[in-house]
């Protein structure tokens, strides 16, 4: 059974005692120096400085296996053994799911665009002091395919803010 969305994950999550919620911090530097402190967590920035609220940033998604179990409706004293045996079996029998257009729905409450969207309305961190900007993407997984020979390329990411309606991410080739 996959969850319905993200709400429900978190209060799986928050119900085994994986949760951190930290409300009024700033995006910039404390998020990511927050998010050190916490490495065992999943944590849940709430009332972000600047921002209105309800705007959240959640870090730490998968950082243990016993969420990274949750996640996988496997038992959460799940061993790393028995976990990787778990996944392999799965990825064994791994069928591919057509994708189904829906019209409604969580991940369609809040929607914007053209001139609407500006992505500095989202509580994007700076997350360390040298890096270039505030960056998204930063434990992600960017799946890209070939237009012309439909190949397939799935990579981690680091995708920076430039302003309101630009991204930039750099995809070294061959790596």
């Amino acid at each position: 059974m996959l969850y319905r969305d993200l709400r429900e994950w978190l209060a799986k999550v928050e119900e085994a005692g994986e949760l951190k919620t930290l409300p009024g911090v700033d995006w910039n530097l404390e998020m990511g120096a927050i998010a050190e402190l916490y490495p065992a967590y999943a944590v849940l920035f709430d009332s972000i400085k600047d921002y209105p609220a309800g705007y959240r940033v959640l870090v730490g998604l998968l950082n243990s296996l016993k969420r990274s179990a949750l996640t996988s409706h496997l038992p959460l004293d799940t061993d790393r053994s028995n976990f990787i045996s778990a996944w392999r079996e799965r990825l064994r029998n791994l069928r591919p799911l057509s994708p189904v257009e829906v019209g409604s729905g969580p991940v369609l409450e809040n929607v914007k665009s053209g001139k609407e969207i500006n992505l500095l309305d989202f509580p994007v961190p700076k997350w360390h002091e040298l890096d270039g900007g505030r960056y998204i993407g930063t434990a992600d997984v960017v799946i890209t395919k070939d237009p012309d020979e439909g190949w397939i390329n799935l990579g981690t990411y680091r995708v920076m803010v430039h302003d309101r309606d630009a991204l930039a991410l750099y995809i070294s080739p061959g790596k």
